[in-house]
């Protein structure tokens, strides 16, 4: 029995991470499960991703099992966000938005998307625009940089911090869903929001690949921008001061764009902290538990 233990090949934290996201969504599934559209599937496709986390550590070396163990959560993180859309309104239908707008409201005396409109223009919010889809990109350079140096403890260190940050958001919709002021504030916007060439392609992908999300608060794009400039500033000088006119952009365009609430700014920004905070003490520990 000790030595079946032994020989036992553990996940690594990333991974870990991954699997206990899974396990929370399987049993949030199971305790709505009649609410849920396509329960059976659902709680299939997380089985099947604990069982591959667990399958891939015994898996042959090859090209396609290094880049897998690397990079799978570049395939299961945008699935476990997709079906968003699907769980958190039928888990918790309560909408928070008009609890969100009344703290923006109390805090400026105003609608913050609502006053920023008076500052619109087509090449600023071509840039926001552009910049906000950015942040899919953003966290994955810094990866291919530590690739390109071949750091390997740092590539999966902060692959760890990606999935962990992912995560502990999109748990936090299920507590708080939020649709976000572009669809509760419409009518008290002039004009819909206008780029030049780029901005509404962006508009209608980021529509068709997101769909209709409770993902309001906290401001997932802040939280996840926020901790990859921290980590840029340890691995790439380079690449943080670049983050630094780029990230700002990103956070200030979820506002300025009519994607979050300042609130939801403010929370993720919170949250970004909370994640740093918790990171590494909870990554020593895993390792710990694979050692």
């Amino acid at each position: 029995m000790n030595n079946r233990l032994s020989e036992m090949r553990i996940p690594r934290p990333a991974d870990l991470v991954t699997i206990g996201y899974q396990i929370f969504i399987i049993i949030t599934i199971s305790f709505h499960f009649f609410a849920v559209p396509n329960a059976e599937f659902l709680l299939i496709y997380h089985l099947v991703i604990v069982a591959f986390l667990f399958w891939l550590p015994y898996a042959k070396v090859n090209k396609l099992i290094r880049w897998l163990k690397t990079f799978n959560p570049l395939i299961i993180i945008p699935t476990n966000f997709k079906e968003l859309h699907y769980l958190v309104h039928n888990v918790n239908p309560v909408d928070f938005d008009e609890l969100l707008i009344k703290i923006d409201y109390a805090i400026f005396g105003v609608h913050p998307t609502v006053w920023l409109e008076q500052f619109s223009h087509p090449i600023i919010v071509e840039y926001l625009q552009i910049v906000y889809a950015s942040f899919y990109f953003l966290p994955v350079i810094l990866v291919l940089i530590l690739c390109k140096r071949k750091d390997h403890e740092n590539i999966n260190f902060f692959v760890y911090i990606i999935v962990l940050g992912f995560y502990v958001s999109y748990a936090t919709y299920f507590l708080v869903p939020a649709i976000g002021p572009r669809f509760t504030l419409d009518d008290l916007q002039l004009n819909p929001v206008m780029g030049l060439w780029a901005t509404q392609p962006i508009i209608d992908a980021l529509n068709f690949l997101e769909d209709i999300q409770r993902d309001a608060f906290p401001s997932g794009h802040t939280e996840m921008t926020i901790l990859t400039m921290i980590y840029a500033r340890r691995y790439s000088k380079k690449y943080y001061w670049i983050l630094l006119i780029i990230g700002s952009s990103l956070i200030f365009s979820t506002v300025f764009l009519r994607y979050h609430y300042v609130i939801d700014v403010v929370a993720g920004a919170l949250l970004a902290y909370v994640v740093y905070l918790m990171a590494e003490p909870l990554h020593q520990r895993l390792k710990r538990f694979i050692n």
